[in-house]
């Protein structure tokens, strides 16, 4: 049975209304310090969600009020020959499942017209140079919805996510940009009780590789990522083996996109899973509005999931976004269960 369920903000989600409505009035200043080639930013605000779901599964239950703070902070360095070194240190007071408000991420970097170097914890070239169904805001078919209801798509490879690591970008090469990490450790649920609720996986490669042309009024691209590793056999877990080819078509403020994604068993306890995706959707992306819908097919050998999302943001002041997302999912367990849903999402935030 059906059941619909209205997430009201309580008083820390009235607090983000209020403060927004107050900003609304006058644009706050931007915190920034420019001295003798060192630039200072720090940005940070808070976010507060409203959402309604219906949904057939019967456990889910109603989340906690979704507000989150959010901080980031900005410093580099250019020399008089062009040498950029610097750090970037951003921190969310919750794990947001859009990944648009990065998340506990920390590390320093080197750039010059060789590339770019960076050490710390940092999503990997198989995330950051793999073209994929363009998300916007709240991120559509791989957002907040999952929050509440249903699994997001994976868009790209299973990978090591922020864990520590070393990263070398090159420069762009005639269209050409290609990326290599590697991780000593990747974890999750390190203090679990039971080895096998545990990810860890030890010497963890990811590999990047994107192809961007002009031609005509579009930028065209292409690109493919590969993420490899090694897990702690105390986990009983199978390797990290994951691995996309994405495509990217740009015009403007319009935004075209897709990738297939192959996961296999990567990672998993249970073998012979074989999880693969395809997603695709289209965008249009302003100064001070954007829109996307994105839609995503995942299937696996017990199960299959369709996600259609829409949705998009408004700036009403250099200091003021609204979003909001509307996502469909259909979940099939074979010869188990189907769940059929829908979740409606809709967040202000406020930020300096």
């Amino acid at each position: 049975m059906n059941t619909l369920i209205l997430r009201a903000m309580c008083s820390a989600g009235a607090g983000t209304f209020l403060l927004a409505a107050q900003a609304a009035q006058a644009e706050l200043p931007r915190l920034q310090y420019e001295f003798e080639g060192f630039d200072i930013r720090l940005s940070g605000g808070v976010a507060g969600q409203v959402a309604a779901f219906s949904d057939d599964d019967a456990t889910t239950k109603s989340p906690d009020a979704q507000v989150d703070l959010f901080a980031r902070l900005n410093i580099q360095w250019t020399s008089p020959d062009g040498l950029i070194i610097g750090a970037n240190i951003q921190e969310n007071s919750r794990r947001r499942e859009s990944e648009v408000l990065e998340a506990g991420e920390i590390y320093g970097f080197v750039a010059s017209e060789y590339g770019r170097l960076e050490v710390g914890r940092q999503d990997g070239p198989a995330d950051t140079l793999a073209f994929a169904a363009p998300l916007v805001a709240l991120g559509q078919v791989r957002g907040e919805f999952s929050s509440y209801a249903g699994s997001r798509a994976l868009l790209r490879p299973i990978d090591t996510r922020d864990d520590f690591k070393v990263i070398y970008l090159s420069p762009p090469i005639e269209g050409l940009r290609g990326g290599i990490s590697w991780s000593p450790e990747a974890n999750q649920n390190q203090d679990a009780e039971n080895p096998r609720s545990r990810v860890i996986v030890k010497d963890a490669f990811e590999l990047g590789l994107q192809y961007q042309q002009v031609v005509g009024d579009w930028i065209l691209g292409a690109s493919g990522s590969y993420a490899f590793g090694n897990a702690d056999p105390i986990t009983t877990r199978a390797d990290l083996s994951s691995w996309s080819v994405g495509v990217d078509a740009r015009r403007g403020p319009l935004r075209i996109g897709g990738a297939y994604v192959d996961r296999g068993d990567s990672n998993r306890l249970a073998r012979g899973f074989d999880q693969w995706e395809i997603n695709g959707g289209i965008g249009w992306v302003e100064t001070l509005w954007g829109v996307a819908a994105s839609t995503a097919y995942t299937k696996a050998s017990d199960r299959e999931n369709r996600l259609f999302g829409l949705g998009g943001y408004y700036r009403v002041s250099p200091n003021i976004e609204l979003r909001a997302d509307l996502v469909q999912f259909r979940e099939e367990r074979f010869g188990l269960s189907v769940d059929d849903g829908i979740v409606g999402i809709f967040e202000v935030q406020l930020s300096i």
